[in-house]
């Protein structure tokens, strides 16, 4: 399906949603009618978010690779995240051996996208303390050409029996979700000569991006 037609299944999906808002706003309405039109409301929107992610993927192709410091760039992102997140900014630790080195190659929008997923996802099971969300950055242990990005949690981590099925298609254990989004991010890796990998911890849950370097 190419994206002129995702493009035209947002539109009556946008037009139900409405439809179901201007009901919800009627008068002494019933109140199971009023739950349906909150379902339909609430699915109308996950649909929306669905084709919306399945647009970045159609765009994962267009990568715009520049070379740039790793750090420097999260620094940004992670001020950015906190303040349209609403979050408490020492919730997010930024941890850099090396504040000046670790350049990357990458395309920054593309970057920007899958950080942003997975700290949604960190921030989604945390405890929300200060450091409850840690991005880690510093050369693959396992590739020492390679530069690491680790974005770790506090909270409980993913169980056993769902670790195999992290990155497969519209696999997800929240009420709201896609499935989608850690698929696309790995994806989105893989075209900028990245990799993402859960990665097992005995505390929380870890994430990691392995990016070329110059």
């Amino acid at each position: 399906m190419c994206s002129s037609d995702l493009h035209e299944i947002r539109n009556p999906l946008s037009a139900i949603s409405h439809a179901s808002e201007l009901l919800q706003e009627e008068p002494a309405l019933d109140p199971s009618v009023s739950r349906l039109l909150r379902i339909i409301h609430d699915n109308t929107q996950r649909l929306d978010r669905m084709v919306q992610d399945v647009l970045r993927l159609n765009r994962r192709d267009n990568a715009h690779v520049e070379t740039f410091s790793a750090v420097a760039f999260l620094s940004v992102f992670v001020e950015e995240f906190c303040q349209i997140e609403k979050v408490a900014p020492d919730t997010i630790a930024l941890v850099a051996a090396d504040v000046q080195g670790h350049a990357i190659r990458f395309d920054r929008s593309h970057l920007n996208q899958v950080m942003w997923n997975l700290a949604r996802n960190a921030l989604r099971y945390c405890r929300r303390q200060p450091g409850s969300v840690r991005i880690e950055v510093g050369l693959d242990s396992g590739n020492p050409s390679r530069v690491r990005i680790d974005v770790v949690d506090d909270g409980s981590g993913v169980p056993p029996e769902f670790r195999a099925h992290l990155f497969e298609p519209f696999f997800t254990t929240a009420a709201n979700g896609t499935g989608l989004g850690l698929y696309i991010a790995r994806e989105v890796c893989e075209a900028n000569g990245a990799s993402l990998d859960h990665i097992e911890s005995e505390n929380g849950c870890r994430f990691r991006i392995s990016c070329s370097t110059p």
